[in-house]
């Protein structure tokens, strides 16, 4: 379960912003996303969810422990799309998507990606540029009752940085959204390799 964090004395919340890693932490996902795009804005089941969750990543934004936004991510390419962000209705006046939106590039950026692309309502553009994104043309074009443009922000990332096949093999053991922090896999090099299965894989290759 996710862990619950508690206020600090300040009484000011507690924001954690995380990777959703467990099967309740993506079914507090698909909750935040079902009451919005479902209950307020009345999109139907079937296009909300539309058979690539189980194929990207989701990150969960948490007040005080309680889910209140989050963001899915699918992998292309060369670039990354940003979908399917929501905000709960009583979260929305704590400013939770643009720190959201910034950890999801940073996450990305970590990975090896340069860009970030996605589709936005016109209403959003403003709110959308102020988190790093642009226009990519003129184009409008709609879905599920909603005209969109397509916008895209470009990270800065140094080619330097990419991980690649050379990377330390232990970093990229590590989960996704701690590549740059020893992982469990590391921490198990102490015991050194003992090979238990090695004269067991001999006798089936014999």
């Amino acid at each position: 379960m996710t862990e619950r964090p508690t206020a600090g004395l300040s009484n000011r919340p507690v924001i954690t912003i995380k990777l959703a890693s467990t099967s309740d932490e993506l079914m507090q996902c698909y909750m935040l996303r079902a009451a919005v795009y479902m209950g307020e804005q009345h999109c139907p089941y079937w296009e909300e969810f539309d058979g690539n969750d189980y194929s990207a990543s989701h990150i969960m934004v948490y007040v005080d422990g309680e889910p209140a936004a989050s963001l899915r991510i699918r992998w292309f390419g060369t670039f990354v799309k940003f979908e399917r962000a929501v905000v709960l209705k009583r979260y929305r006046s704590m400013g939770l998507f643009l720190p959201l939106m910034e950890w999801a590039k940073n996450f990305a950026a970590k990975k090896g990606y340069s860009k970030g692309y996605l589709h936005s309502q016109h209403r959003l553009w403003k709110i959308m540029e102020r988190c790093g994104f642009y226009r990519i043309d003129d184009k409008i074009f709609h879905f599920s009752d909603h005209e969109y443009g397509a916008m895209a922000a470009d990270f800065g990332l140094d080619e330097r940085d990419k991980p690649t096949i050379y990377t330390d093999p232990l970093v990229l053991n590590r989960p996704e959204d701690r590549l740059d922090q020893r992982g469990i896999l590391e921490e198990s090099t102490v015991r050194g390799a003992t090979n238990p299965h090695a004269e067991w894989t001999e006798r089936r290759a014999n």
